[in-house]
């Protein structure tokens, strides 16, 4: 679990409002969270393709390749 009670939580103890520079460095923590989170999700999406192109192949094998057939005259 975390140990803050979330993204807009005070610093423990003082009680009092956050500051510029607290600010900008949960800014900078959100911004970090929000990257990875992106990457992982971009990540499951590709797994979640690979997946999805996998399954419709199980259900719908190749067909063999049609014989060429020559009209003889």
């Amino acid at each position: 679990m975390r140990d803050d009670d979330g993204p807009m939580s005070q610093p423990k103890g003082s009680g009092a409002p956050l500051q510029g520079r607290d600010l900008i460095s949960l800014a900078q923590k959100l911004a970090r969270d929000a990257e990875r989170h992106a990457i992982l999700s971009a990540s499951l999406a590709s797994q979640a393709d690979r997946l999805m192109v996998a399954g419709l192949e199980l259900l719908d094998p190749p067909r063999p390749a049609p014989k060429e057939t020559r009209l003889s005259r």
